[in-house]
């Protein structure tokens, strides 16, 4: 009787601990994390006089082993599901180095001393990056303080235009319409914004081409890129503004008859013959309202409707109209007023 009542006490705490562990896997489903389904029948822990057990019969013990082995299961099933969160985890940090990879458009503030060079090195880029994303007038001579805008990957920055498409900034840089929108995100190739500012990968090249070529920033400002017209480092015999009691529109640039003159920018020739006191005058549109006045020729070599590049050779000075003696009158106007030249000539 001993041995049936104490059994019976061992079969009431294996019941209550089996009604603890059927409760809490109830709490497991119910959270979502697993357990049995809800219509196992739950084990009662009533107290009964158990019979005689056969004597091959499992032990005690041998009971608390399977329960071990059970728990060891139940916890290789937690340790299962574990790579699938570690998946998902895994897919999240994959999300977030791509984005981190995304290029980036940074600021850099030139220090003494700094070149270029340089500061493409520091950046894991190359010099045609810096100069298609930047109003660099002379690659040589960085100003202290002045601000570059970095691109983090080989390419260029291009800023929308009012009427343009992905097809047509796709078409000057030639690179595909998928690499642009692909590396700037766009969903809808057919949906880019005015003023919106797009990273055309691998165009560092073809950017910076047009850069150097540039005479108006994305701002509006004429830039400092001009070529000299004629003989480095002649003379400036008489400068821009109030002259005899008259305003100057341009500078004299003192050379002999017959000296070699050359378009300051690439455009167009929308004149070249005599013109009044300007004597023999060819005229050169460059786009974006800018032209340029070379006037007292001796004879041009271009004709109207000509496009040339810069410092393409297309007149030689001379003594013609009103003229003091021979020189070179050099004219740049923007938007039809005429600047001083000296402020927009390269140094």
């Amino acid at each position: 009787m001993r041995t049936s009542s104490l059994v019976a006490v061992v079969l009431f705490f294996l019941g209550i601990a089996a009604m603890a562990t059927q409760m809490g896997s109830d709490t497991a489903n119910r959270s979502g994390v697993g357990g049995p389904d809800d219509d196992l029948v739950v084990i009662s822990a009533t107290a009964y006089e158990e019979p005689a057990l056969p004597a091959d019969a499992p032990s005690a013990s041998s009971d608390d082993a399977a329960a071990v082995a059970a728990a060891e299961t139940a916890a290789g099933g937690a340790t299962a599901a574990a790579p699938a969160d570690a998946g998902g985890q895994e897919a999240v940090e994959d999300a977030a180095e791509k984005e981190e990879q995304r290029p980036l458009i940074l600021k850099h503030v030139v220090q003494r001393g700094e070149t270029l060079w340089e500061i493409a090195l520091k950046y894991g880029i190359d010099v045609d990056t810096i100069v298609a994303n930047n109003d660099i007038p002379d690659i040589d001579r960085l100003q202290i303080g002045q601000e570059l805008t970095i691109l983090t990957i080989r390419g260029a920055i291009h800023t929308v235009r009012r009427g343009e498409s992905l097809w047509d900034i796709s078409r000057t840089y030639n690179v595909s319409i998928d690499e642009i929108a692909a590396v700037n995100g766009i969903a809808d190739p057919s949906r880019i914004q005015v003023n919106q500012q797009l990273i055309i990968p691998g165009a560092q090249a073809a950017a910076a081409a047009l850069r150097r070529e540039a005479l108006v920033s994305s701002s509006g400002q004429l830039l400092r890129n001009f070529e000299w017209p004629t003989i480095s480092g002649a003379r400036i015999s008489s400068n821009f503004g109030q002259r005899w009691g008259r305003m100057h529109y341009g500078i004299d640039i003192a050379v002999p008859i017959g000296t070699q003159v050359y378009a300051a920018a690439a455009g167009t020739v929308t004149y070249a013959g005599p013109m009044g006191t300007y004597g023999i005058l060819v005229i050169i549109d460059h786009g974006n309202g800018v032209e340029t006045r070379y006037a007292h020729l001796s004879r041009p070599v271009v004709s109207v409707g000509q496009r040339v590049k810069r410092g393409q050779l297309i007149a030689y000075s001379g003594n013609t109209g009103n003229s003091t003696g021979p020189h070179l009158h050099f004219e740049i106007r923007y938007r039809g007023t005429a600047v001083n030249p000296l402020q927009y000539l390269k140094r």
